[in-house]
């Protein structure tokens, strides 16, 4: 089989390779970097990780950046001082609310 052949693949088949083509490669830039995370999408990576979070607040910058990383985000340099002022900003603009109680007034 000749790629000029293509059009001879069961379109079934062919649904399967796209779907396990999008798990593999999720959000990926040219030449397979990962993106590099905005603030706004930090921002959202913060609001969702608030949500559920149980822990030490020590923990969180952790979880935001595991979070941002199975968004298919590269997380090199989002460090924790980026990740708490973000939180706060988002607090202090009532975008939510202090759910781990770490802004003072």
């Amino acid at each position: 089989m000749e790629w000029r052949d293509i059009d001879e693949i069961p379109d079934d088949i062919l649904e399967e390779l796209k779907e396990a083509m999008e798990e593999i490669t999720p959000r990926m830039r040219r030449r397979g970097r990962a993106k590099l995370p905005s603030n706004r999408e930090i921002a959202e990576a913060v609001i969702e990780a608030a949500r559920a979070w149980e822990g030490s607040p020590e923990d969180f910058p952790d979880a935001v950046r595991s979070l941002l990383e199975d968004w298919g985000y590269n997380t090199r340099y989002v460090n924790d001082k980026r990740i708490w002022r973000i939180y706060e900003t988002l607090v202090r603009r009532g975008a939510m609310r202090d759910t781990l109680g770490v802004v003072e007034w």
